[in-house]
């Protein structure tokens, strides 16, 4: 289902950049503010799945009162990270007596740290036990194989933080809190695993297309370069230098996408319509 969100990149370019090149705080919006786009919940899904590592605060037994963080491996399972823990860590010992948690999760890149995204999980973090072990082991052990040696320890346990509450932030200006059931309803994005290679061709190889949609498709009708900075399922964001400075842009695709094959066909349709608008 293609969503209208009003939640309020291969050469290195910021995925999540600021509203304006310039600085400015209330620039002049070059496209629809109205184009689909992933919500909130959906980018903080899509950043929970490209990584393994985060930190873990739990409520510290030894320093009562204040919070202990933890680097920690987790992988995703129905939703919820999942983790194998010793019995003799201190987040084990701390969760043992309070099971409040939350892990932050943050994205990697080239540039200014804080215009990149991260996502905080907050909620309760128990023992997984009965049948329901079985299936976290598998899921834990597809994400970090080394740890087969050690998951059937008797002193190694799974636990899984049952999400409650998210707060995400995309970047500067584009953060929010998502409930826990938009978090469960929301799924990761299928076109993320090809973004790169999609992003690095397109610029590479399409530096034109991507002038022809900023021309054709957006009021950067003076775009003399664009470089395309991020994919989704639904569209396509890019960077186009107009006289008046660098400038975002983001363009729908007429139908969602999702995979690498599709996102080429859509937009190949984009630039046969945009050079249609320009004859």
């Amino acid at each position: 289902m293609r969503h209208m969100s009003n939640d309020n990149g291969h050469k290195k370019f910021t995925k999540h950049a600021s509203p304006d090149a310039d600085g400015s705080s209330k620039p002049e919006l070059l496209y629809d503010r109205n184009v689909a786009k992933p919500s909130h919940a959906e980018y903080a899904r899509t950043l929970a799945m490209k990584t393994n590592i985060a930190t873990l605060c739990t409520m510290s037994t030894k320093s009562a009162g204040y919070p202990y963080g933890s680097y920690v491996t987790y992988a995703m399972h129905e939703g919820d990270p999942i983790f194998l823990f010793s019995q003799l860590a201190e987040h084990t010992k701390n969760l043992n007596q309070n099971s409040k948690a939350s892990l932050l999760i943050a994205e990697t890149g080239d540039g200014n740290p804080l215009a990149l995204g991260r996502v905080t999980l907050v909620g309760e973090c128990h023992e997984i036990t009965g049948e329901e072990r079985e299936p976290a082991k598998k899921a834990f052990l597809e994400a970090h194989e080394s740890a087969s040696v050690y998951a059937d320890w008797d002193d190694f346990a799974f636990f899984r933080l049952s999400v409650d509450s998210v707060r995400y932030i995309g970047g500067f200006g584009r953060m929010s809190w998502v409930s826990g059931s938009r978090w469960s309803d929301a799924e990761a994005d299928p076109v993320d695993e090809f973004s790169e290679d999609i992003i690095t061709h397109m610029n590479e190889d399409h530096a034109d297309a991507l002038v022809l949609y900023c021309k054709a498709m957006s009021k950067a009708t003076d775009t003399s370069e664009a470089v395309m900075t991020g994919i989704d399922r639904y569209g396509f964001e890019m960077l186009a230098t107009t006289e008046s400075g660098k400038k975002p842009i983001r363009l729908a695709f007429g139908n969602d996408v999702k995979n690498s094959d599709e996102a080429r066909v859509e937009l190949v349709k984009l630039v046969k319509q945009a050079r249609s608008i320009l004859k």
